[in-house]
């Protein structure tokens, strides 16, 4: 009851520009730890076969809450054929905004924190990620369109200190404490650990960044941020600038090797947990437009540093970012970002497609610009997979097809895993016996395939071992043993999926003859 006072008090805090600005209260100290919380099953149970419990926290435990979030859950929740699928949504779409955002401060300059979840930090592109399922009720909903805002000047105010991280320690206005990684890294630019949880450099989360302002602007049509945020041209111009660090090749014409600006190295036994060459990583050949990425969105990293997937993403969200900077009165700069958007994307096209023996022309995971390919996909978006859902390609482009076909192939693809219990794509974050639900999500939403779409969400509805919850991966071989009990960007992008089919394909998921429902 205090807590629901305090957040009442506070919250009409936020309806008064000029009012003094006080942080989003969080919840009261009796609330559960949801890590804990998630891992026990509560009441009521679904109606449906598989008896899911419900998994929200108490009103008063909710980190933030949104009116419009509700009603979109009341609409549908009814509509549903199948009682667990209801469930799971009921859980799942509102769960980053139940459980991460440990930190939110509203006003003329808001900021917010949102976690990833079990582990106290920022990533960039899982916060970006978190968000998304709510982008599109922003015109609806004046705190949510507050909570994103912040969201974003406080990426940029991360940025700005840092672009080459991929984490964040809570803002020091928060009053939130700093976590330890508990690693003792070496890396090049050095930071504060006291602002950076960890910096492994990953182009998707620079690709991140630019998305969440992109989408943004696209649906409130506010471009005022860009000038009003101090920090935010900053974190643009520190973008550009890895870009431009990141697009050198490893030798210079007499053959002398160019150290790298970003260096990385981890004592550790696990071999994707640290870059090859003094923490530089595999030598690449820079005339091919492409941009370096030291690892993957899985915090992996990568082996030939020109992951395709987040050059495909970056490029798009530069192109994009032109109607944006154009609106702010940055034409310049605007112009500037497309032109580096369309040559990242040629050089996809001219680098990162290769012909493979079996499926034809297809998309590489990673090259190195001297003819050297990985050949694979990854659960963690950006992936291949995933190049429609980024603006990259038609569903039906052929090579997107091709590419399809191998990497939902055990011939074609190491890491897709099946076995008597679950199929979908893993990695080597976690291992080859664990496939990601989330993989099966991006299947759905890039297929128009009802058969294909209806047994990928027969699989993920099968796999929250009771819990009601998306996980991290799942055991292909016993789906009660999985990672992670409580994952939020998986959450999110069920609940994205379910929004996607209700409004694309409704009668999968509301039964024949249902109309369709958009939000």
């Amino acid at each position: 009851m205090i807590a629901l006072l305090i957040f009442l008090l506070l919250g009409s805090l936020t309806l008064r520009s000029n009012a003094v600005q006080e942080p989003w209260a969080l919840r009261d100290a009796s609330c559960p730890d949801y890590k804990s919380y998630s891992t026990r099953r509560h009441a009521p149970l679904s109606k449906g076969p598989l008896r899911l419990p419900f998994q929200r926290p108490v009103s008063e435990c909710r980190t933030f809450r949104s009116e419009v979030v509700e009603r979109v859950i009341n609409d549908l929740k009814d509509k549903f054929a199948d009682p667990d699928i209801a469930r799971l949504f009921e859980n799942c779409f509102p769960n980053t905004l139940d459980t991460t955002v440990r930190w939110h401060l509203p006003g003329r300059a808001p900021q917010s924190f949102v976690v990833t979840g079990d582990i106290n930090a920022e990533w960039i592109r899982d916060s970006t990620n978190q968000l998304s399922p709510y982008l599109r009720l922003l015109k609806d909903d004046a705190q949510l369109r507050q909570l994103v805002l912040g969201a974003i000047h406080t990426q940029a105010e991360f940025l700005t200190y840092s672009p080459y991280c991929n984490a964040f320690q809570p803002p020091s206005q928060s009053r939130l404490k700093p976590s330890s990684n508990e690693q003792s890294d070496v890396v090049n630019p050095a930071y504060d650990p006291a602002l950076v949880f960890e910096c492994k450099y990953e182009l998707d989360s620079l690709a991140s960044f630019l998305d969440l302002a992109n989408k943004y602007f696209e649906e409130t049509g506010d471009a005022s941020f860009v000038s009003k945020d101090p920090y935010f041209i900053e974190a643009i111009r520190n973008v550009v600038m890895v870009l431009d660090e990141q697009a050198l090749t490893t030798y210079d014409d007499d053959g002398n090797d160019i150290r790298s600006r970003y260096t990385f190295q981890r004592q550790t036994n696990v071999g994707t947990e640290t870059l090859s060459l003094r923490g530089a990583g595999n030598p690449t050949n820079g005339n091919t437009s492409l941009i370096r990425s030291a690892f993957r969105p899985s915090d992996d990293a990568t082996i030939l540093q020109f992951f395709i997937p987040a050059n495909a993403f970056i490029a798009m969200q530069l192109q994009k970012a032109k109607k944006l900077f154009v609106a702010a009165g940055q034409s310049d700069l605007a112009n500037d970002l497309y032109s580096r958007g369309e040559t990242i994307e040629k050089a996809v096209w001219e680098h990162g497609v290769y012909e493979h023996k079996v499926f034809g022309k297809v998309f590489a995971y990673e090259v190195d610009g001297y003819g050297g390919i990985i050949n694979m996909d990854d659960a963690n978006l950006p992936s291949l997979l995933s190049l429609p859902l980024l603006g990259f390609v038609d569903p039906s482009n052929e090579v997107y097809q091709n590419t399809r076909q191998m990497l939902l192939s055990k011939k074609g693809n190491p890491y897709f895993l099946q076995g008597s219990d679950f199929a979908g794509i893993g990695g080597p974050h976690i291992g080859v016996r664990y496939a990601w639900p989330m993989s099966l999500l991006v299947l759905i939403r890039t297929s128009d395939d009802d058969a294909e779409i209806k047994s990928a969400l027969e699989l993920v509805k099968r796999t929250t071992g009771g819990l009601g919850l998306m996980h991290e991966s799942v055991n292909v071989r016993h789906a009660g043993d999985y990672t992670r009990p409580w994952f939020a960007w998986c959450n999110s992008e069920f609940g994205k999926t379910i929004l996607d089919l209700a409004a694309r394909k409704p009668h999968l998921v509301f039964g024949e003859g249902a109309g369709a429902y958009s939000i």
